[in-house]
This record gives structure tokens, C-alpha cells and sequence, in this order.
């Protein structure tokens, strides 16, 4: 067993942690203003350097707005946040997803797992095929869920590099924390077993460049899970 460096959690850190929890909770709406950043570093016991490096913070996960000589404004993050914004979603409902998070993010998968198993089979090489089959042994040799889960990611992360688009690897990369999530709950859920023989399945019909049939197990991953939806939410 190693040992891990501990890590202290900043104050601005805990700055923005707490105004994201009063957003969350609704404790702080949509459209309200914050009070004027002096008032709150007497009422939260913090320097105005971290009040201002977390109202920025705040903005950039689109939680709040900054209107120069007018406030601070509390934002819908739906329509200003990003994917770290539903990090900290997550991070509310105590690393869970809710059912339209669940299933906006099947929705996402669908269509960028489409497109990627369809390069893949057009551009793959012998070789890069070969690179694909290596976290398919690592799922089928996994100890613990959060390992299978996490060679799920890499087989199709990899898939992603394989197929020559440039930005299908970032932007899967990018949902690493929830598809981690989903898939750890899929293994807990189904099994190992299920899933590596899924991966297999879809890993073959690459390599036979069976477009397909590769389609339509992406189609029935997606499928699958979103007739069990609530399963997969908190």
C-alpha cells in the first residue's frame, strides 16, 4: 500500500464551495445579487483576495455573472456552465448524477460513440487496432469495479485517438468523471463479466470492419441502460 500526498482544500476553494452549495440549494436564485464583496468577506471570514478569486472561479463554471459597476448575479448555469460546472453538480448530490443528467449524457455518448466506432473502421490501422484490444484484458482481469470502469474509459478513449478526428479524444476526456460514474455503476449493476463481453463484442466488429454491427452495439449500450434509467441516479 502507498503512500498519496494529502492535499489541504484552499479558502477559496471553500469560498466557492459554499456559494455553489446556496445556488444548488436554491438558497441563492437565479437573477438575485450577491452582496457587495467587502460585505462578503465580513460575513464569510475571508480576505478579499480569495472573495475575488472565487466570484472569477464562480463565473468561469457559469454559476455567477460579473457586471462590471453593477453586482455580482447569480446565473442559470444550464445555459452558462460547462462540464466542470457539472462536476460540481455532482460534487453537490454527493458524486451522483441525477435522471436528466443520466440521460443527457447517454444522448451525448450515442452520438460521439457513433461517430468514433465509424472512423475507427474507415482510418484504423492493423497495428492501432491491436492498441485497442489491450484494455479489454484489463477490464476482464479487474479487481474492483472503479478498475473495470476505468479500462471501459480507455478502450473507448482510445478508440477516440484511433480515429483520426482531433477533437473526439478531447471531448471524451472531457466526460471522464461522469462516464467513469456510469460505468462503475453498470459493473456494480450487471457484473464484469456483461461488460467486458459488451466491449468484446463491439472490439470484433471493429476488427471485422463491420460498420453495422458496430453501430448497432453502440446503439444497444445506449439503449440498454436508458430503459433502466433510474437505476443510474440518486
Amino acid at each position: 500500500m502507498g503512500f498519496s500526498k494529502i492535499n489541504s482544500v484552499s479558502l477559496t476553494d471553500l469560498f466557492v464551495q459554499q456559494i455553489e452549495n446556496m445556488i444548488l440549494s436554491g438558497e441563492l436564485e437565479v437573477g438575485q445579487q450577491l452582496p457587495a464583496a467587502r460585505e462578503l468577506c465580513a460575513l464569510m471570514g475571508v480576505s478579499r483576495p480569495v472573495v475575488t478569486a472565487g466570484l472569477i472561479e464562480l463565473e468561469k463554471l457559469g454559476f455567477v455573472e460579473i457586471r462590471p459597476r453593477q453586482g455580482v448575479f447569480v446565473c442559470d448555469y444550464r445555459r452558462k456552465g460547462t462540464l466542470e460546472t457539472l462536476v460540481a453538480v455532482m460534487r453537490y448530490n454527493g458524486g451522483a448524477m441525477r435522471e436528466n443528467e443520466v440521460a443527457s449524457l447517454f444522448e451525448v455518448r450515442r452520438s460521439l460513440e457513433s461517430l468514433c466506432m465509424s472512423l475507427v473502421i474507415e482510418r484504423a490501422t492493423d497495428a492501432d487496432m491491436h492498441t485497442l484490444s489491450l484494455p479489454l484484458e484489463k477490464i476482464k482481469e479487474a479487481k474492483t469495479p472503479e478498475d473495470a470502469a476505468g479500462s471501459v474509459f480507455s478502450f473507448h478513449h482510445e478508440a477516440a485517438v484511433i480515429s483520426g478526428n482531433m477533437l473526439l479524444p478531447l471531448m471524451y476526456y472531457s466526460f471522464k468523471p461522469e462516464s467513469l460514474y456510469l460505468w462503475t455503476l453498470d459493473c456494480k449493476i450487471h457484473g464484469k463479466k456483461q461488460l467486458y463481453e459488451q466491449k468484446l463484442s463491439l472490439y470484433r466488429a471493429l476488427l471485422n470492419r463491420d460498420k453495422n454491427e458496430a453501430l448497432r452495439l453502440t446503439n444497444l449500450s445506449i439503449d440498454l441502460p436508458m430503459k433502466e434509467l433510474d437505476i443510474y441516479v440518486s
